[in-house]
């Protein structure tokens, strides 16, 4: 059951997005001024059941809704990454995994030793920043972070492990290419499992930038996905940041320590599948770096550098992560929630639960 306090603060977000004011609220509640559900909503005085009831009902909202454990109502703030996808699409997919994320979040409290919270390193950017900040920011944190070689490789991992930054792979609306999203504990980064694996890495890195800057850099609701034409510069930002993290300047040294005239299509498509990343992602990267000129990148061959040369595995990432089903394992081992629970929130069957398991290689822990 929710605590007192939960219920006031759901009731609170509730009003703000349904956009109704104090005045109108308090007079459907049955009070004769604003002060008393003021007073309600600082905790100065307790709210009573009629009086809850009331003000669902003149909010439209189902009361088991209003209850539900893994609402993030009022709590978690999304910054969607999208090619001209409506806002009852968006909505509709918020609705969704928000209880995704909340369930996630719920086990990782219930069974890790490593409690949520959100240690953030420093980083000194802000909306003017230049271009060449952001670089040395995303390449300071690859070092920090001691991704390695491939960084796209360890990315994940270690974004959870330092900073409670999750990932979640999900299928989308193709409209869609992922979101960060902040909650109070935490961030999740929501990645559609559904595009190509370069094109996922570099959303992620990009929603890292949007993580890490989230107060100096509050990320819009919707931002336009793949269109560089009135392109905030803050989102530029985030780009060449990702840019730098996914491809370090000395990773790239170490295959081209000086400006060659002979990189190819070929050797982008390699390089790029080495690091995770796409052959355009590559070519932009190398002439950045002055690894390649302007008369060089004209003159490749658009065609060869499609899907990196037919380089890349075209499996997609399993759904969820690791971690979160393994959750879901000990959830319904230990009994801490039912199958039907857990099938209701992912709003899957169970057998694609089952299958789920499967996927990461672990027998079903219930029968059929």
């Amino acid at each position: 059951m929710l605590s007192v306090n939960t219920m006031v603060e759901r009731l609170v977000a509730y009003r703000l997005l349904k956009n109704v004011n104090q005045d109108e609220l308090a007079t459907a509640m049955g009070f004769n001024a604003r002060q008393t559900l003021s007073a309600i909503e600082k905790y100065e005085r307790a709210l009573k059941p009629e009086e809850l009831l009331k003000a669902l009902d003149y909010l439209k909202v189902n009361f088991e809704d209003f209850v539900d454990p893994y609402s993030l109502v009022g709590e978690a703030v999304y910054s969607w990454r999208q090619t001209d996808s409506s806002q009852d699409t968006l909505e509709s997919f918020e609705a969704d995994t928000s209880r995704i994320i909340a369930l996630y979040r719920d086990l990782h409290k219930q069974f890790s030793s490593k409690k949520p919270s959100v240690l953030l390193p420093k980083i000194s950017i802000k909306k003017t920043s230049s271009f060449d900040e952001a670089e040395q920011i995303g390449q300071s944190l690859a070092d920090e972070l001691e991704l390695g070689d491939y960084p796209a490789e360890r990315l994940e991992d270690q974004l959870f492990d330092k900073f409670n930054i999750a990932t979640l792979y999900l299928d989308m609306p193709s409209s869609v290419s992922g979101a960060a999203t902040k909650l109070n504990d935490m961030f999740v980064i929501l990645a559609n499992r559904n595009e190509v694996i370069g094109r996922i890495n570099f959303d992620i890195a990009h929603e890292t930038f949007h993580c890490l800057t989230w107060d100096a850099i509050p990320p819009a609701y919707i931002e336009k996905a793949y269109s560089s034409v009135n392109r905030p510069h803050e989102e530029k930002l985030a780009d060449v940041f990702a840019s730098a993290l996914l491809m370090p300047k000395k990773n790239i040294e170490k295959h081209f320590p000086n400006s060659s005239e002979f990189i190819t299509e070929d050797s982008i498509n390699v390089l790029a599948t080495k690091f995770g990343v796409s052959s355009q992602a590559m070519k932009w990267r190398l002439k950045s770096l002055r690894k390649m000129t302007q008369k060089q990148v004209q003159s490749l061959d658009e065609r060869l550098l499609i899907n990196n040369g037919n380089l890349v595995n075209s499996n997609k990432p399993k759904r969820y992560n690791a971690q979160f089903v393994d959750y879901l394992y000990k959830a319904i081992d230990t009994g801490y929630l039912s199958v039907r629970k857990i099938s209701s929130t992912l709003k899957i069957s169970f057998d694609e639960l089952s299958l789920l398991f499967k996927d990461y290689g672990k027998d079903s822990p219930f029968d059929l």
